[in-house]
């Protein structure tokens, strides 16, 4: 039975405006936590939502520690502070619920008011901001937020997947505002489940949640659907007998706790279905090919085979889990995602596989002096035990038709990208023409040997040179000494060979310098690194100053600082964004600056074009100011 996991965790600061997507999330007696804590109101304290203003869609946040970054369309931002709320309390009323509400001052209420063009008010849920719960048979009465009616939402992707079968123009799940999303389920399995844990945290499924009008607006419009769809097709299978409309289940926590995405799902007890008449025809069916693993999707990795590559070098094989499939191209990478003495942590890993054997995934590590990840994969993954990871991605790659002449060239376990292409191009039986060059400190440090040889034995067009730093080669045929002039000078016909270099920065660096100096056009030559040298950091202490970072696509505003690089502040944040080298070489992390500056470290992976329309690499610049940051 596959395993059901939180696929996405979401809260919306104020109510009906635009949800934010977590990484990990407090529950608290309220719910989650920032989650429908402001809400906006007449004068006379009449709460008022996206059903009679759908422009509160358009509405967007992002948390900070001391408040919330608000825009909207057409308006300037606007910066909230917990600490200058007034200490006055005025009459609230949500529903049949009377309540009190805490100024968020004078000019959030001019914003509101400017933005929805009528006298509105911002009031938080402060301190002596109290309501009650409804009342229900099975659960201990408790307060509740400026929710509708239950603390937390939950609906499965199962489900919304069913319902779009139903649709002529399938919905998102958006427009039906849950705060945790599950994959893994079948559809409307959250019908019969009672009690479930999540995380550090036991729920109770108190009851199905009823659906409006409001489930018709669509989210970047706000426009509602002229045919008051998916609202529609729902009351026709999932009308209750009361004549209510139900999709999806609301939950009440029974403790407080920490839930992450991807948690696991457990169903502790179950209940009976409810059955709904079912007048809604299946008008098409999901194709019946394989899910896809997506770009930046966190997913389950079972290892299967440890092998011993060298001393200080392991390959790691591993089994996809959650019934996916990994395309890949050779020489890309995946993000491995631990957490090591309580601290998430995450590296990447070029896979060493080949996508021509899609039935598992190998990640070749190297022990290294101070580090953390490496060397705790070297020291403690077996057989059987899981990792999560993030889906395969990186530019550096072997095109899907190389060209007739190739040179690959490494150090050390740059080796790994070249493993993979290698694989791939004698697999697929590739009639081209191969050099395949790589340095070593010793004949014992050659990872993947005799492999290799039978890779170019089989491949048939592959010439095998190494190169030895540290040690006497003995009968092994290969040259000595850190790579030269006149060790290029043996390719033949280099100019003409499209060339992948792979390795420290010193070989990479030389690499480089003796290609160009050979005649290889630069649009031949192809680069992945690791790491960013310390002297690319600056070698003046640097004093940090306090910025303020708004990752603006992903809804985050960030307190940031002038020392760590923009990448790193992003990390600590919970935002992933993508990346490969961290020296600025390959361009995976590519971000666009809409304002502020920055201290550029290294731009080697972005072209003239990237750097004029304002795009910086995330891994290889530090604030200078305040900045405003998208994905471009």
């Amino acid at each position: 039975m596959p395993e059901i996991r939180v696929s996405q965790l979401s809260v919306y600061p104020i109510k009906s405006t635009t949800g934010i997507h977590l990484n990990h999330a407090l529950v608290e007696d309220l719910g989650l936590a920032f989650d429908r804590r402001f809400v906006v109101a007449r004068p006379d304290g009449q709460f008022i939502s996206a059903r009679s203003h759908p422009q509160l869609l358009q509405i967007h946040s992002a948390l900070h520690s001391a408040g919330l970054h608000v825009k909207a369309p057409g308006m300037e931002a606007l910066e909230l502070h917990y600490g200058d709320f007034c200490s006055e309390y005025r009459a609230l009323s949500i529903w049949s619920d009377n309540l009190q509400g805490q100024r968020c001052g004078a000019e959030a209420d001019a914003w509101f008011s400017e933005y929805l063009d009528e006298p509105l008010q911002l009031l938080y849920l402060g301190s002596q901001s109290h309501r009650q719960r409804a009342e229900h048979p099975d659960v201990a009465a408790g307060e509740l937020s400026f929710a509708d009616g239950y603390p937390l939402l939950l609906l499965s992707q199962a489900s919304l997947d069913d319902l779009n079968q139903r649709l002529i123009n399938p919905v998102r799940m958006e427009q039906f505002r849950p705060n945790l999303v599950l994959k893994g389920s079948e559809a409307f399995a959250e019908d019969s489940w009672k009690r479930i844990r999540i995380g550090e945290v036991l729920f109770d499924v108190v009851k199905p949640c009823s659906r409006c009008l409001l489930t018709t607006m669509d989210p970047n419009s706000a426009q509602a659907d002229p045919e008051q769809q998916p609202l529609a097709t729902l009351a026709q299978y999932r009308k209750g007998g009361d004549a209510q409309i139900y999709f999806g289940q609301n939950l009440v926590a029974l403790n407080r706790g920490k839930i992450s995405l991807y948690d696991e799902v457990e169903v502790l007890e179950v209940r009976p279905a409810a059955i709904y008449p079912d007048h809604a025809p299946v008008l098409h069916r999901p194709e019946s090919t394989p899910q896809l693993w997506q770009s930046g999707e966190l997913a389950t990795l079972e290892c299967i085979a440890v092998r011993n590559e060298t001393a200080d070098v392991k390959t790691f094989s591993f089994r996809l889990l959650d019934a996916l499939q990994a395309p890949y191209l050779p020489g890309q990478f995946l993000c491995v995602e631990l957490e090591l003495d309580g601290e998430p942590v995450h590296r990447n890993y070029t896979l060493s596989s080949s996508p021509s054997r899609p039935d598992r995934l190998a990640i070749t590590v190297k022990r290294v002096a101070g580090g953390r990840v490496s060397n705790w994969l070297n020291d403690n993954l077996r057989v059987g035990d899981q990792l999560q990871a993030r889906a395969p991605a990186g530019d550096f790659h072997c095109a899907a038709a190389p060209q007739d002449k190739l040179l690959l060239l490494s150090a050390g376990s740059g080796i790994t990208p070249m493993l993979s292409m290698l694989r791939w191009m004698t697999d697929l039986q590739l009639d081209n023409d191969i050099v395949f060059m790589h340095s070593a400190h010793s004949e014992a440090d050659l990872i993947a040997r005799q492999e290799l040889e039978l890779l170019a034995k089989h491949h048939g067009r592959c010439q095998l040179i190494y190169t030895l730093t540290q040690a006497n080669p003995g009968d092994l045929r290969s040259f000595r000494g850190r790579l030269d002039r006149s060790m290029l000078e043996t390719v033949t016909k280099l100019a003409q060979r499209q060339t992948y270099v792979c390795g420290p920065h010193p070989f990479m660096e030389q690499a480089k310098s003796l290609l160009m100096a050979l005649g290889l056009p630069e649009s031949q030559y192809f680069e992945e690194s690791f790491g960013i040298r310390e002297g690319d950091r600056g070698s003046a202490a640097v004093v940090p100053s306090k910025v303020n970072v708004l990752f603006d696509s992903w809804d985050t505003l960030v307190e940031g600082n002038t020392q760590l690089s923009l990448l790193e502040q992003a990390e600590q944040a919970g935002i992933a964004i993508p990346f490969s080298c961290r020296g600025g070489f390959c361009g995976s992390c590519r971000v666009k600056l809409e304002s502020g500056e920055v201290e550029v470290l290294q731009d080697a992976g972005l072209s003239d074009a990237d750097k004029a329309e304002g795009y910086v690499l995330a891994c290889s610049c530090r604030p200078k100011t305040d900045l405003v940051v998208t994905q471009g």
